[in-house]
């Protein structure tokens, strides 16, 4: 559980709220991240999410995790609740359209410039409840931090989820934050079949402004 968007609070209510969830979550032994542990999306990355995980979050840019081959989407507040009570919930399993990056950036372009780049392409409702697959040469040198702001994205597409690859990559940075043993390699079938595939030269993209 984590107190991050409104923090600190600015607002008697919301104290209140605070106030409610700490005592909550101490009540129900809930791992808590206060005010001054930062945002939920980079925790969660940092400490929380494995490669083949399943994570839900009443916030839509829980989709940030798939950078690590999480399964990772957002929920609206009553579907996550109800996923906390009973230790279930539904998904519908979506369509896939693969994302082929192929080449390297050039100097001064980044991973935002990338999504900013896909989103622009397939429009706000381009991947509405569709996963979003990375792959290609930008993408397997691609550093993590980079993947995460890539996956932190594609919801402004309405994807359900942004999945890249687990790989060397992905390995390396969870033994950086202690959880190496957490490692496993994830990657496509060989037969795998997607609702459409697009393909971006790395090398002809510039900065872009949103």
């Amino acid at each position: 559980m984590f107190l991050d968007h409104a923090a600190p609070s600015p607002a008697r209510e919301l104290s209140n709220g605070h106030v409610f969830l700490r005592t909550f979550a101490g009540e129900k032994g809930i791992v808590l991240s206060d005010i001054d542990q930062g945002v939920c999306h980079q925790i969660i990355a940092e400490s929380l999410a494995n490669p083949g995980d399943i994570i839900i979050g009443a916030d839509s840019h829980t989709v940030t995790a798939g950078a690590l081959g999480t399964f990772a989407t957002g929920m609206g507040s009553t579907d996550t609740a109800v996923a906390m009570a009973l230790g279930k919930t539904w998904l519908r399993v979506p369509e896939t359209i693969k994302v082929v990056v192929n080449g390297r950036f050039t100097q001064g372009v980044y991973a935002k410039d990338l999504i900013l780049h896909l989103i622009g392409r397939i429009g706000a409702d381009g991947a509405t409840y569709e996963a979003l697959e990375f792959s290609g040469e930008a993408i397997t040198t691609m550093p993590m931090s980079e993947r995460l702001t890539t996956a932190n994205m594609v919801v402004e597409a309405g994807a359900k989820v942004g999945l890249f690859p687990s790989d060397n990559v992905t390995e390396s940075y969870l033994s950086s934050r202690g959880r190496g043993e957490r490692y496993i390699a994830l990657s496509p079938d060989p037969d795998a079949t997607y609702e459409s595939t697009i393909e971006i030269d790395a090398a002809q993209l510039e900065p872009t402004v949103s």
